[in-house]
């Protein structure tokens, strides 16, 4: 029964050599591809790219397979490749990003866990929430801040 486990191991081992090995045959593929490319070729190709990425991330706010399938077309095939070259992080980031951003309006917080609710506290207008994390991003903290309000007239 080891023995088989060993080879067993061994052949995934190898699988995922053999995987790696093509990821970066076809990285490098892509790479001399881009490079073959004339400048409005590769300015046409960035403009078309990140057309698609602002539709689906900013405007659509939709989701991996969203951006994959239904705004760029493509197939079930691209799903490891657009993790693979970073995509899937892009947009993760850009997702995380626009969430921070909408969150700078909130006049609301609320603390809950398995039981309900711990906190509520309703913000005032001059009163903003801070976030940072600390502890090698293992620690929240929260913040309420008062925000100085100016008024243009008494400028």
């Amino acid at each position: 029964m080891n023995e088989d486990r060993e080879k067993a191991l061994q052949e995934l081992s190898d699988l995922g050599q053999e995987q790696e090995k093509e990821r970066i045959l076809e990285e490098h593929r892509i790479d001399t591809w881009w490079d073959g490319l004339s400048e409005k070729e590769r300015e046409d190709a960035f403009y078309s790219v990140c057309k698609r990425i602002y539709q689906s991330e900013i405007k659509d706010r939709g989701t991996y397979r969203w951006a994959l399938y239904d705004v760029f077309n493509f197939g079930g095939n691209m799903y490891v490749q657009g993790m693979d070259c970073g995509f899937m992080a892009l947009h993760n980031a850009i997702s995380d990003g626009e969430d921070y951003r909408a969150m700078r309006g909130i006049n609301r917080l609320e603390v809950i866990d398995g039981t309900g609710r711990l906190c509520v506290r309703y913000l005032d207008k001059d009163e903003r929430v801070r976030y940072n994390l600390q502890d090698d991003d293992k620690t929240l903290k929260v913040f309420v801040d008062k925000v100085t309000m100016f008024n243009i007239d008494d400028l």
